[in-house]
């Protein structure tokens, strides 16, 4: 009976009336940092130029834009963490997104045309981040399966 408790508990989760995020829910946050980062390079010709001068406190483009790449890699730990429930297919397009943007800046190193806004070290940084939580992204998605696992 304990058995069928615990495998209900582990379903009955999955099956609650609540609002799923739709198809958003399936969308890396870091294509919005992709687009940002596109956005910013075509509208600021510094991204090191300062853009906010908040009391002495300075926060050029570049730096907002790696605050919002931390929080929305954070962020996406959250998609993989239910426990009892296989978020490998939200890991995986965690995972594409780092390998476009991987493609991306060697298509801007080697000179490609076109792809030169890739090549610098605020791409790297942000690429390094994405990949970064995309190994994290892996890790908690086992973890969490393997505890339920093994709690069953």
């Amino acid at each position: 009976m304990n058995d069928v408790a615990a495998e209900a508990a582990v379903v009955g989760r999955n099956d609650k009336g609540r609002s799923n995020g739709g198809l958003f829910r399936f969308l890396p946050g870091f294509v919005l940092i992709l687009v940002l980062f596109i956005a910013g390079q075509l509208i600021f010709r510094d991204p090191r130029a300062v853009l906010f001068d908040i009391e002495g406190y300075k926060l050029a483009w570049v730096e907002v834009l790696m605050v919002a790449a931390a929080i929305v890699a954070m962020a996406e730990q959250l998609k993989v963490s239910k426990p009892g429930v296989n978020q490998i297919n939200e890991a995986l397009l965690i995972g594409l997104v780092a390998v476009v943007q991987i493609v991306l800046f060697t298509l801007g190193a080697s000179g490609v045309a076109g792809f030169d806004m890739f090549a610098n070290t605020e791409f790297v940084l942000l690429t390094l981040i994405n990949v970064a939580q995309t190994v994290v992204a892996f890790q908690i998605n086992a973890a969490t399966l393997m505890r339920t696992i093994s709690s069953g």
